[in-house]
């Protein structure tokens, strides 16, 4: 289904049944496009479900995709509004971008919808520019950069810079990562030396030699989409993984970078796959949906499709349980709402509309027999959501003082 098409999962019969419909903005073009399309299996695989037992309210859910041009902020403003205004979305769902996110958010309150964030990352949708009507089903990045710092500090190295795109997403990952890092480990210095290339770069090679001559022990690198594949693939004529002690990347090892790089991924780096691992956990209801995600697209599930389709079933458990699709009441129907997802349980806590929910990260390993990617994320150690949350006081006092969060101390541009 190409952008901007409206989807209907099963053509049962509906009768004078209006569709519940539903706004899904992503990027379907551009360097991060294979998030996009993963976004639209998650959704359009829970709507057909859904709608295959009935819909919901004895309505059928309808889907209207829209692409963001790969994080175009103001395009992903006018689609937003293009969605609700033309073509009536009762609710909106995306971003892939935070860049994108963190623009749309603000608005919310003019479209009178309320928005799911299923993929972006930055702390600052759910707390600086945070308003009702802004959900989160997924993991930001100061859950993740705790989540890792965990691991990080407990390695022998102590001089840590990072690559990463030079925007909020970047900015935030970094961040947050670093401060947790010094928090739980003193010892540890935060280089000066440090590289900011600017998002879809396309080249990373003088980045890398510089990072290489400043020698670090360890890097971090928020890079995601083709931009860490391209980066992958350049930093491997360096050796740049061998000569670095850790390697850490929230969420450029995502399924889409294993199935560009197969073999050419380093092995033994540490990543979170932007919070889902499809071998983890080894419990048979993540099996079973795993199963189902291959034999209805033929590809193993990105953490973008599971989130998606968790997304989708949030909207329903809410609507359901509000009883209407009317905001207000979905908006309440869903503060504190808890699901089993596919993977792991998550609840939306009522303050701030974030997700807590548990977080993997583990190493990168050969796999020869996992065809067609041939390697997988192994070793896999789980912190609990609770423990990785943003202790709630923390996040009401960004919200009420605004600017900018506290870790931007460790962003170091030269």
């Amino acid at each position: 289904m190409a952008a901007g098409g409206s989807f209907f999962s099963t053509r049962r019969a509906w009768g004078a049944a209006p569709p519940i419909k539903v706004g899904l903005i992503m990027s379907f073009s551009g360097v991060v496009a294979a998030w996009g399309a993963a976004g639209r299996m998650g959704a359009f695989m829970a709507a057909d479900e859904i709608n295959q037992a009935g819909g919901v309210l004895g309505r059928p859910l309808e889907f209207k995709l829209e692409d963001d041009t790969s994080t175009n902020a103001a395009i992903a403003v006018q689609k937003a509004r293009k969605l609700v205004f033309d073509w009536g979305a009762d609710f909106l769902i995306g971003f892939n971008s935070s860049g994108t996110a963190l623009a749309v958010v603000p608005i919310l309150p003019e479209l009178k919808r309320i928005l799911i964030v299923p993929c972006a990352a930055s702390p600052r949708i759910t707390t600086e520019v945070w308003n009702k009507y802004c959900f989160r089903n997924h993991v930001h990045s100061n859950q993740k950069g705790a989540a890792g710092a965990a691991i990080a500090a407990t390695l022998p190295y102590t001089k840590w810079t990072v690559i990463g795109p030079d925007y909020a997403y970047g900015h935030d990952s970094w961040g947050a990562f670093a401060t947790h890092l010094v928090q739980k480990k003193p010892s540890v210095q935060i280089m000066s030396t440090q590289a900011w290339p600017k998002f879809a770069a396309g080249a990373y090679d003088s980045y890398i030699t510089r990072i290489l001559d400043a020698k670090p022990e360890a890097v971090y690198s928020p890079l995601w989409g083709d931009d860490f594949v391209t980066f992958v693939k350049q930093a491997n004529r360096h050796d740049f993984f061998k000569k670095v002690g850790a390697f850490f990347t929230p969420a450029g090892l995502a399924m889409d970078a294993f199935y560009a790089l197969r073999k050419e991924v380093p092995k033994g780096i540490y990543t979170c796959a932007h919070g889902y691992w499809f071998e983890h956990p080894d419990t048979a209801r993540n099996k079973k949906w795993v199963e189902a995600f291959v034999s209805k697209w033929g590809e193993l599930p990105h953490v973008t499709a599971h989130e998606t389709y968790s997304a989708v079933y949030y909207l329903k458990a809410a609507i359901e349980k509000a009883g209407t699709t009317d905001t207000e009441a979905v908006i309440i129907a869903l503060e504190g709402l808890e699901q089993d997802s596919p993977s792991y349980r998550k609840v939306i806590r009522k303050e701030d509309h974030q997700v807590i929910t548990d977080v993997p990260w583990g190493k990168t390993q050969d796999a020869p027999g996992l065809i067609p990617i041939e390697s997988r994320v192994g070793d896999i150690v789980l912190a609990k959501g609770e423990e990785v949350a943003e202790p709630l006081d923390q996040v009401l006092k960004r919200r009420k003082e605004g600017g900018t969060p506290p870790w931007m101390q460790y962003i170091i541009k030269s």
